[in-house]
């Protein structure tokens, strides 16, 4: 399907030096294949939270309302 895309620089290059590195395709293709490995990644996507996206927790790892208010007192 043809479309337009305003492609990030990054992206871009990514995809050119994916073409130019002896396969025969074009730039599209190689978007293509870049947006569909993300899209297949085994990476948690974000989780959000009243608009927040929130951040991977460790297990084992407990952040209390008090250990936020002293980092907070600390940052004064």
């Amino acid at each position: 399907m043809r479309t337009t895309l305003d492609i990030d620089p990054q992206v871009l290059a990514a995809a050119r030096a994916r073409v130019n590195d002896g396969r025969n395709k074009s730039v599209g293709e190689a978007v293509s294949e870049l947006a569909l490995a993300g899209l297949s990644s085994d990476q948690p996507r974000p989780t959000e939270s009243n608009g927040l996206v929130l951040l991977p927790a460790e297990p084992g790892h407990v952040v209390t309302d008090g250990m936020v208010a002293r980092a907070m007192l600390d940052d004064e």
